[in-house]
């Protein structure tokens, strides 16, 4: 059965075995937070530097709140909307957003629930996220998020997906990938083996969350990218400006977030 069909399967208990992770939800807002800082910072600086070209002298101190420019996003593997958001939590009103997951059956939760006026979901894998962009915005984002999904992407074609998000985000954006990496770190790859027979696993079984799609998951954080080999993938896309930071409590060392800046 293919991936997507098994994401299907697990989509109605999705975020219930979420909200049974401590903290899965606060690292997602971290996150977010995280992106939609540093969005704000670069898109205030170019609306001052404008001001200042225009009026001939200093740029305008930039103010927060509903004067602050309006941003597009990505939400790349947006699954049930917990992204999306969490996103919506950290930009308020206002924001433009495109989801974008593989999975009919976590887009159907994603849509079934209640969202304001610019947040949309479209069907796609990331792979096809040129051909997406042409239909869904009129040019590049401002910033693109991504939660959990280069694992899932397969390892040949991670360097081609990571220089199509840089792609589609202007230059001077940002971009966020968070996801577990504990490849080399063989105390955070013991832990996180523990937590997933010993927690998830059980967890699935007892909430009929399709267990199949959880040991899927124990395997392809085992062999998704270090820290290192995403780094590597972002500077060869491109990137710059690239900095990690990890999740508290048990995902310690195992759950990460990069941030990294296209050039502009």
């Amino acid at each position: 059965m293919e991936l997507a069909e098994q994401f299907d399967r697990a989509a109605d208990r999705y975020d219930l075995l979420t909200r049974l992770n401590p903290g899965y939800h606060r690292a997602l807002r971290d996150a977010a937070t995280g992106l939609v800082a540093r969005l704000r910072g670069t898109v205030r600086a170019a609306a001052g530097a404008r001001g200042a070209e225009d009026e001939g002298g200093p740029a305008a101190t930039p103010v927060d709140g509903p004067a602050a420019p309006a941003l597009t996003l990505w939400d790349l593997g947006c699954g049930s909307g917990l992204s999306t958001e969490a996103l919506l939590q950290a930009t308020g009103p206002g924001v433009r957003i495109v989801g974008l997951d593989a999975s009919e059956g976590m887009l159907a939760q994603a849509r079934g629930k209640d969202w304001p006026p610019g947040v949309s979901f479209v069907h796609a894998v990331a792979q096809d996220l040129p051909e997406v962009a042409d239909r869904e915005l009129a040019g590049p984002a401002d910033g693109a998020f991504a939660a959990y999904l280069m694992r899932n992407v397969p390892e040949h074609q991670r360097d081609a997906v990571v220089r199509a998000i840089g792609d589609q985000v202007r230059p001077g954006g940002w971009v966020a990938l968070q996801d577990y990496h504990v490849k080399g770190d063989r105390v955070a790859s013991a832990v996180w083996t523990l937590v997933c027979w010993g927690v998830v696993m059980p967890l699935a079984v007892a909430v009929r969350g399709n267990p199949t799609i959880y040991r899927y998951l124990w395997r392809s954080v085992l062999d998704n990218d270090s820290t290192a080999e995403l780094t590597g993938r972002l500077t060869r896309a491109g990137f710059t400006d690239v900095s990690w930071s990890t999740a508290g409590g048990w995902q310690r060392g195992i759950l990460h977030t990069v941030l990294a800046r296209r050039p502009g």
